[in-house]
């Protein structure tokens, strides 16, 4: 087995070496722009030096880790080194479509694409993070790395799902450290950022994230103008305490947005948060 990375950076090169020590020991790693920690990244997997990008034509299997905004731009810089029987898999974060692009790409080599989301931070895990693939290589790079120790989970049909659910999973993790920051800096000045906290726990601590998010779109389905108005209040108490509520008035505005929308609609015909979500698309 021939592994190949396009991008060495700190999730790529913790992936690497993760693979030498499960008995890869021929990887190639090509990166156009090495960074200072790139030597010491290169010695985990036994290399003095970074590959050059035509070495990539002998792998059975090329991780592309770049950056999102570069990941098209990267495919076509190396689909002249692809040929049939290889797969390219696509770890970058990137949307659907962006992910679809790529696949476009790698598709007119011959070589088998595989989009790929990654589900977890890379560095603890390395080798062994969990991911979803999708695409005409997902079950090919699932069966390939395998016996290496890999956790790639195949999501049937198109190019697509997998980037979908790690966009939207973003969203949620991501719109959370956004919201805890905005209000725990004024909170901070206020004295009770560690009450804030205490109090989250002791209303929420039994429950699992999923149940959290379940719960909270059912309450708003019963309540949804009313919470609609008290999170603007909070976004303008945010405000007067001297920080621009980019998050929470967002987020007010989105909850004002459904209680419009089930109020022309005389309210959710389904149960369960999937029933406000069916009303509301």
């Amino acid at each position: 087995m021939r592994v190949g990375f396009l991008g060495f950076g700190e999730a790529a090169s913790a992936i690497a070496a993760g693979l030498y020590e499960a008995g890869v020991t021929d990887i190639v790693a090509y990166d156009v722009a090495p960074g200072p920690k790139t030597s010491e990244r290169l010695a985990l997997i036994g290399r003095d030096r970074l590959s050059e990008r035509a070495e990539l034509a002998g792998c059975d299997v090329v991780f592309s880790a770049v950056t999102a905004d570069t990941c098209v731009a990267a495919a076509e810089s190396v689909a002249a080194d692809l040929h049939p029987g290889q797969v390219y898999a696509d770890l970058n974060s990137c949307s659907p479509t962006v992910k679809a692009r790529v696949g476009r790409v790698v598709a007119a080599s011959g070589a088998l694409f595989a989009g790929v989301a990654v589900m977890s931070a890379v560095p603890p895990l390395r080798h062994r993070v969990p991911m979803l693939a999708d695409g005409p290589g997902a079950l090919a790079l699932a069966e390939r790395m395998a016996a290496y120790g890999m956790q790639i989970e195949v999501i049937p049909g198109d190019v697509g799902a997998a980037a979908a659910m790690k966009m939207f999973r973003s969203a949620i993790v991501k719109g959370m450290e956004a919201l805890f920051l905005e209000a725990l800096l004024p909170a901070r000045r206020f004295g009770v950022d560690q009450r804030v906290l205490q109090s989250l726990s002791e209303s929420f601590g039994s429950m699992r994230l999923g149940e959290l998010g379940a719960y909270l779109l059912e309450r708003h389905a019963l309540h949804a103008s009313r919470r609609a108005h008290e999170l603007a209040e909070a976004a303008d108490t945010i405000a007067e305490a001297g920080l621009e509520p980019y998050a929470v008035r967002g987020g007010a505005e989105r909850l004002r947005w459904s209680a419009q929308r089930l109020a022309d609609r005389e309210g959710v015909p389904g149960s369960g948060y999937e029933g406000l979500l069916d009303a509301l698309w």
